[in-house]
């Protein structure tokens, strides 16, 4: 099968990849605007349902946009780099910014979290900065790993460290697959047939998107493709998922002309993508207030605020096990087992606490659940934790007597409702379809609008890695900040995008454009201006200058006399 020749350099995916990582730090400013706690920083007092919708929706397609484009220019890179070269810039510019971005950025977001927990009373018990950083590094390990009260998380640079397994299992199985010409040929010609074929018929997205339902399908949360930024333990279902689409995005870039048919399908795929992501969100939103959805969250039987089914009865029964004498010696042990500074901060609870402080029940919770003798008579254990078995079974255990002594308070095991799976499955086949309207939709608007080389989506480009990496943070303390405001949320919003991205910007072209940074994250360091497109500007007034000087002495005499 012929190949379309590639140019040097393909601006369009060039922007969009720069369109999905930016994309990223306005959904996570966004995160303290939905009006639940989703893990957020803290929850905004002007949150609001049009800012949950955002988030939801931007999460169908953005990392899945940014993994297909990867795989685009991964394909591209191996083979003008050859395998050594591939491994030796993959880690440069994948593995060195995880290792140290994971170093620097880990206790600076911990530091965050906290803050946002004292600052909106999340903390039952405020901690002190000083205190969780003497935890984090005299501990270490245990501190970190801890089974469900361990701070582990690989953050935001998740994705680095999935794509560097999804590289590794992209190059051992081209490994296995060219061992034999004959079979690789074979494989080659059956994939780019199914990929011509997929992408010319006009039906193409049902396939795709029948694909990546049965991979969402056993997912463990409604809100699409989980996160998995608690373990070094990949997922396999996202690892499946998000390498499926590398793979697609590699075996694109060996017929790239296909993306151009792109270009006349965009404007209705773009719309019917946002027109179908309401419904998916009301559906969704509609599970979540039955407590569902919520439940899967975390790792059911995990507490959660939204699994609180009927908060003010659950409040009024745990204040009552003040009164030993009068509720079950288990749910006394529970009460007595909080700090006294908790039991002060839960007796000033009320039905209009806000999310933080229900979120920051239910974490406390956990925490106790994870102790064996949490319900019983025995002390609890100190020294190491137990093995990840026991703990998880003592929780399992716990959670029963928890719903035993909070009957019709809290959200059971939402596997055991007969309609969980056919729901989940006819739900991932809507998101699916969601997912692939918008990246495709997404792709064409690149494709018609950058297709050639500009100097300010350059930049972009150019700077969106960086910007990624850092944003976090950044966006944390203006979350906080901003978080009491009086204002209306789409102006705070609005006001914490704008300063964000001035700062982040300035960073990029302040500290690391014309810097070593710049040359390890994009291959290349520019010579230094005082003004980001100074140089741009001016070279572009001296191009229309030109332009009009040569149009002047092209023009055609003027009729008539001259003076």
């Amino acid at each position: 099968m012929s190949h379309t020749p590639h140019p040097e350099r393909f601006h369009a995916l060039d922007a969009t990849r720069a369109f999905a990582l930016l994309l990223g730090v306005v959904f996570h400013a966004a995160w303290s605007f939905v009006p639940i706690p989703t893990g957020a920083f803290i929850v905004d007092a002007s949150a609001g349902e049009g800012f949950y919708w955002f988030s939801f929706t931007s999460h169908t397609f953005r990392m899945q946009l940014f993994y297909l484009i990867a795989g685009f220019f991964g394909h591209l890179l191996y083979h003008r780099r050859g395998f050594s070269g591939f491994v030796q810039h993959r880690l440069l510019r994948v593995g060195l910014p995880l290792v140290v971005g994971w170093l620097i950025l880990f206790p600076c977001l911990m530091a965050a979290f906290v803050t946002g927990g004292n600052v909106s009373g999340g903390n039952l018990v405020e901690l002190p900065l000083p205190l969780l950083f003497t935890l984090m590094f005299k501990q270490g390990r245990m501190f970190v790993t801890q089974p469900m009260g361990g701070m582990f998380n690989l953050t935001h640079l998740w994705f680095l460290y999935y794509l560097l397994w999804i590289y590794a299992l992209t190059l051992g199985v081209r490994f296995l697959v060219t061992r034999s010409e004959p079979v690789a040929r074979k494989l080659r010609s059956w994939a780019d047939g199914g990929v011509a074929r997929v992408m010319r018929s006009p039906g193409f997205i049902v396939w795709p998107s029948l694909g990546v339902g049965l991979f969402l399908w056993p997912m463990e949360g409604w809100r699409g493709v989980d996160t998995p930024v608690k373990s070094l333990v990949p997922s396999v279902p996202v690892l499946i998922l998000y390498g499926s689409l590398f793979v697609v995005g590699w075996m694109l870039h060996r017929q790239a002309g296909l993306l151009t048919g792109l270009v006349r399908l965009w404007r209705w795929q773009l719309a019917l993508g946002l027109l179908l992501s309401v419904p998916l969100f009301l559906a969704f939103r509609t599970v979540l207030d039955r407590g569902v959805a919520g439940s899967l969250r975390g790792n059911y039987p995990r507490l959660e605020a939204t699994q609180f089914k009927n908060w003010p009865a659950f409040l009024a029964r745990l204040k009552s096990a003040r009164q030993a004498e009068t509720v079950p010696i288990e749910l006394a042990n529970l009460w007595h087992q909080f700090p006294p500074k908790a039991q002060e901060a839960i007796g000033q609870l009320s039905d209009a606490s806000a999310a933080d402080r229900r979120a920051g029940l239910a974490e406390s919770i956990n925490k106790l659940m994870v102790q064996p003798a949490m319900f019983g008579a025995a002390p609890i254990p100190t020294g190491p934790p137990p093995p990840a078995e026991v703990s998880g079974k003592a929780v399992r255990e716990n959670r029963a007597t928890l719903d035993r002594f909070f009957p019709g308070m809290l959200v059971g095991d939402p596997q055991a409702l007969s309609w969980y799976l056919p729901l989940k499955f006819a739900y991932s086949l809507g998101y699916a379809l969601v997912m692939w309207l918008l990246i495709f939709g997404t792709l064409g608007f690149f494709q018609a609008y950058c297709p050639d080389h500009s100097p300010a989506w350059r930049y972009v480009a150019d700077s969106s890695y960086w910007i990624f990496l850092i944003h976090l943070p950044l966006v944390a303390i203006l979350q906080i900040w901003m978080a009491y405001w009086p204002w209306p949320g789409l102006v705070k919003f609005a006001l914490l995008n704008l300063i964000a991205f001035t700062l982040l910007f300035a960073s990029y072209h302040y500290l690391v454009r014309s810097t070593f940074i710049g040359r390890m994250l994009n291959g290349q360091s520019y010579p230094f201006v005082a003004w980001p497109f100074a140089r741009y500007a001016r070279r572009t007034g001296q191009a229309a200058a030109h332009e009009a000087t040569g149009s002047k002495q092209k023009s055609p005499p003027q009729s008539g006399n001259r003076s």
